[in-house]
């Protein structure tokens, strides 16, 4: 997962939403596969990459999704894989760039695989961690009944299980710092330190 600041959402104020945002930020372990075809796949994504071409990597990111839908018992998403990231600009003059988006109507998933500035293909890493928090929210809205699919910790605990187990590295706990409005956001800070 990429070092940018994640936030979980502000908790909804409907009764029946803030029920299954507490139910999501609660759920904070994710089932998966007990082989190696979602790592496999993950590094034909890498090598898809590494050829610079939206088309390749758009093949290599359908298998992905497709053996993740498969043992999720899920429908398998569309995916397109765009090119640069588009950038928003907000009042007060900051800005931020999309990642990735994924639409519950089309089950379609959108990731771009370029910086914004730079048009360079982005890290895998980044492009992984995208890609699986991407799922996420299609697994929110498919499998868990999280309609809304809120950014909760458990959420972000459910993405990391994911792109851990993809990368074939060890999952990390992830360590929350308390903010303002009953939000959280991961504190790299702490989490490098105990790496």
């Amino acid at each position: 997962m990429g070092f940018r600041a994640m936030f979980t959402d502000y908790p909804p104020r409907s009764q029946k939403l803030y029920a299954a945002f507490l139910e999501s930020d609660k759920s904070a372990s994710l089932e998966v596969p007990d082989n190696q075809r979602l790592c496999s796949l993950a590094k034909a994504v890498e090598n898809a990459m590494e050829s610079s071409q939206q088309s390749s990597v758009g093949l290599a990111c359908a298998d992905f999704l497709a053996a993740a839908a498969h043992f999720y018992r899920v429908s398998n998403p569309h995916v397109r894989v765009l090119a640069a990231r588009p950038i928003r600009v907000r009042e007060g003059g900051w800005a931020s760039e999309l990642f990735g988006d994924y639409d519950p109507e089309k089950i379609l998933i959108r990731i771009w695989m370029r910086t914004a500035v730079r048009k360079k293909v982005t890290s895998f890493g980044t492009f992984l961690a995208t890609l699986c928090h991407e799922f996420c929210h299609h697994l929110d809205c498919e499998k868990f009944g999280f309609k809304d699919s809120p950014h909760t910790r458990g959420f972000y605990e459910r993405v990391a299980a994911l792109y851990h187990h993809a990368r074939g590295t060890p999952q990390k706990r992830l360590l929350w710092i308390p903010m303002g409005g009953s939000r959280w956001r991961i504190d790299w800070r702490r989490m490098n330190r105990s790496s």
